[in-house]
């Protein structure tokens, strides 16, 4: 390794030292990474000048001249995320932390033509210039869609949620200034979660929106699978010969224990039906009750096969309970003699498609300072 390798290795060492501890002085990032002060101070001054890091105030003195603080400038680069709706649109920017800065939802329902195209476009360069987030620092676009989309082509394979196959980010990307690609919407929503639960190593992600979605995690990371993203719960067969699915099966969990399958059974939002379950109205009761043994058969499915932790987000996911979810877990043992507990199920508190779209342009960031591990 020759002198300039070193150089950008200890550049990238400091960085991702002030990345991970958010507040650090030069004699600790000295210390802990075992390089001469004069070399970590050659470092942090250059990334200054780059705008990576800012000497911001002084640590409390232990006795001789006060540390400066040195931070990461967490907006020198943001991204952005959109996610494509039945009826609406979102919009969000996060920081290189994955801390979402701005966010917008826009009535505005899904047409698979250049109009709404160009309308989405200038929705997102309306909404980034309202923020007076400026053009230079933004990484890129990521455009999360309901449906399967193709890793190769980057367009979509399976669409019939918005009957759009064969749609690509080039469609909106033309009309907008910046890079951008397309997403299957549950796969970004889970590497989100994950982002802000690094502990997470094995789980099925479980998003109980409208529509029903699912992603497996491996190992720490979203796992994609041979030919279709894995983790498509929502079309395992629950009820043989059941109820029609939209993708045109009989008897999917979609068609059981998606939020849409609320929504239409009392011609009410997710708001008001929850208001009156849990003031006992005896229809909804029954209702839910029933919808909890269904979720539980799917999910015990699931972790007979894998054996994982499954973590429940979407819109659906903010109105359960603690006593839900202890509902469910019994519902998984009733009438089972292969194990007497399963491994645990949990609620996410991040549940934001949009910002997990903007995430894949500040990983890709992050990855060129040898930062591949998750926010702390």
């Amino acid at each position: 390794m020759n002198r300039v390798d070193i150089k950008e290795l200890n550049r990238q060492r400091v960085y991702q030292l002030v990345y991970q501890e958010k507040q650090i002085s030069k004699p600790i990032l000295s210390s802990k990474l075992e390089i001469s002060l004069p070399t970590v101070s050659q470092c942090v001054n250059e990334l200054i000048e780059r705008g990576l890091v800012s000497e911001k105030g002084y640590f409390e003195s232990t006795g001789g001249r006060k540390a400066a603080i040195i931070t990461i400038n967490r907006n020198i680069k943001v991204s952005v995320g959109v996610e494509i709706l039945k009826e609406l649109i979102h919009l969000t920017v996060i920081d290189l932390y994955g801390t979402v800065i701005q966010e917008k939802f826009i009535p505005f329902p899904f047409k698979d033509d250049e109009e709404y195209c160009s309308r989405v476009g200038r929705y997102i360069v309306e909404f980034v210039d309202d923020a007076q987030i400026d053009h230079s620092t933004i990484l890129g676009v990521g455009i999360a869609i309901q449906g399967l989309v193709d890793k190769k082509t980057g367009k979509l394979t399976f669409g019939r949620i918005l009957n759009a196959n064969g749609f690509g980010a080039e469609r909106i990307g033309k009309y907008i200034p910046f890079q951008c690609s397309l997403h299957h919407d549950t796969e970004v929503a889970a590497a989100f979660t994950l982002w802000h639960n690094p502990q997470i190593n094995d789980a099925l992600y479980m998003v109980l929106n409208r529509n029903l979605g699912g992603a497996v995690i491996i190992n720490g990371e979203v796992h994609h699978g041979q030919i279709l993203p894995s983790g498509l719960i929502a079309h395992m067969t629950l009820i043989p010969n059941g109820r029609t699915c939209y993708c045109g099966k009989k008897g999917c969990v979609e068609a059981y224990c998606s939020a849409d399958c609320i929504i239409k059974s009392f011609d009410q939002e997710l708001k008001d039906f929850f208001f009156d379950l849990r003031r006992g109205e005896p229809a909804h009761v029954r209702f839910w009750e029933e919808y909890l043994t269904y979720l539980a058969g799917a999910i015990y499915n699931y972790q007979i096969l894998m054996s994982t932790e499954v973590v429940i987000g979407g819109l659906a996911a903010e109105y359960l309970t603690k006593e839900d979810i202890h509902k469910i877990m019994d519902r998984e043992l009733q009438g089972s003699n292969i194990a007497e507990r399963m491994p645990r199920i949990w609620i996410s508190e991040y549940n934001n498609t949009s910002a997990g779209a903007a995430l894949i342009y500040i990983k890709d960031f992050l990855a060129d300072f040898g930062i591949t591990g998750k926010s702390k």
